[in-house]
């Protein structure tokens, strides 16, 4: 994501889906907000002059002086030249000091797991896969990714005391102040299980909770290649969640657990779903569908070398897919049948939210994504009341296998551990003041208030 033009910076510009007869004034973030608004307007536009950060914050010449001074002084933001070809004075770019902090992402699943690591810019610097949760409890889980983690952040060379910290992304429903997963999968001892709390302990880093799909909605919005700042995520990986930016805004809701696309019942009379529904999106069309399917069809699992366990059903599900991919009748007619039920789950968050562009994220897309969009986009093209206005579109995520986690590692970068300086101040450098600015941070994230530090700082 560069060029410091780019439509989709937060702040004052319009949404592509704005009204345009009776527009919003532009908002003038309070005190606290403004260096987490410049940080995140110097990350999305790569290179920027102050003036442009005034116009594009609404925030005025004076205070974008000030707080980027603030952020200079702190070793955040540097100059890096001068703009010629302006009116008047050459304008002094800036952009964030990439080298200066790093972040860590990690997206948990039954089937598949990943770790990331991104730079303070938000860009990928170093990944790795991780093998699902499966059976495993927590407590013989969670280990293991702290020590894939510790690995990632050695064998790229960076310093752990440069970390900010991790973003943990997992399914939902959450409890994300208290760092917690509130339904009993894949077993019921994760049920509530101190998930944060403990990483944090094994990492000595503070560890912020995030649902999986609101993390790749993140991540899509900083590092995807969008023109628009309002949009919707599908996100498939053992099962189906949603997503939605709004204004440039993380939709929350009221308890941080919004847009269940998954569970939200399609058909009265289908399967029982975990959630206690029948029918929903999530048992009609996710990987475990279609390789239930797959397998109900006589020869069709032997051919396609299917394992048919539950700790196996992505890995399943993406055979299925290849063989759709290479022209397979059996198993295109399921993964067309799959991608159809999600493009009317892309309709109905289009509806609901009033979206033009939903993007499909997640590991389930890494063969077929391209089958599924085409799919999914018919559907939209015919069921969408965007469509009577504006374009509507099913896009694919830039990167299907590690959104979520890039995503987590961006969750905090805007969170208040991304102004490190600040953070030492408002909690100390030991343990104590660790956990203390995990919390701060948490409940920050969770209540949707301005994620900027200098609100939790003391005067």
């Amino acid at each position: 994501m560069s060029g410091p033009d780019r439509a989709t910076t937060p702040g004052a510009r319009a949404s592509a889906s704005a009204n345009p007869v009776d527009p919003a004034p532009p908002r003038t973030p309070p005190r606290a907000a403004t260096g987490a608004l410049v940080l995140d307007l110097v990350r999305t536009a790569g290179t920027v002059s102050r003036v442009e950060l005034a116009e594009r914050s609404g925030l005025t010449a004076a205070t974008i002086t000030h707080v980027v001074r603030e952020l200079m002084a702190e070793g955040l933001v540097h100059e890096v030249g001068r703009r010629t070809g302006t009116v008047g004075s050459p304008r002094r770019l800036l952009r964030l000091a990439a080298d200066a902090w790093y972040a860590v992402g990690v997206q948990l699943d039954r089937c598949a797991s990943s770790v990331v690591v991104t730079d303070f810019a938000g860009r990928r610097v170093a990944s790795t896969g991780v093998r699902g949760v499966g059976r495993g409890a927590p407590g013989d889980t969670l280990p293991v990714l702290a020590r894939h983690t510790d690995l990632l952040l050695a064998g790229a060379g960076i310093p752990r005391d440069r970390v900010l910290g991790v973003g943990l992304v997992t399914h939902g429903p959450q409890d994300r102040a208290a760092g917690v997963v509130l339904t009993g999968q894949p077993t019921p001892a994760w049920r509530e299980y101190p998930l944060t709390r403990t990483l944090a302990d094994l990492l000595d880093l503070p560890v912020l909770l995030e649902n999986d799909a609101t993390a790749a909605a993140v991540g899509e919005q900083w590092v995807g290649s969008l023109d628009v700042d309002t949009f919707g995520v599908l996100y498939m990986a053992t099962g189906i969640g949603g997503g939605v930016i709004a204004g440039a805004e993380v939709y929350r809701g009221g308890t941080a657990n919004p847009v269940e696309v998954g569970h939200i019942p399609v058909d009265p009379a289908g399967p029982r779903c975990a959630c206690g529904n029948r029918g929903c999106v999530e048992v009609l069309a996710g990987p475990g569908a279609v390789v239930g399917a797959a397998l109900a069809v006589p020869g069709l699992g032997a051919r396609l070398g299917l394992d048919g366990g539950a700790d196996a059903q992505l890995a399943d599900f993406q055979r299925v897919a290849r063989a759709a991919v290479a022209g397979d009748a059996a198993a295109l007619a399921l993964v067309d049948a799959s991608a159809r039920r999600l493009g009317t789950a892309a309709v109905t968050l289009m509806n609901l939210f009033d979206l033009d562009t939903v993007v499909l994220a997640g590991p389930a897309f890494a063969v077929a994504g391209a089958l599924y969009v085409e799919r999914a986009q018919e559907v939209v093209d015919a069921g969408a009341l965007a469509r009577l206005l504006r374009p509507v579109h099913v896009r694919l995520s830039r990167d299907v296998r590690v959104s979520a986690a890039v995503g987590g590692a961006l969750v905090v970068l805007r969170s208040p551990l991304g102004r490190p300086g600040r953070a030492d101040r408002a909690g100390g450098a030991d343990r104590a003041g660790r956990d203390d600015r995990s919390d701060r941070a948490a409940g920050a994230a969770a209540s949707g208030a301005p994620l900027d530090l200098t609100a939790l700082a003391p005067a």
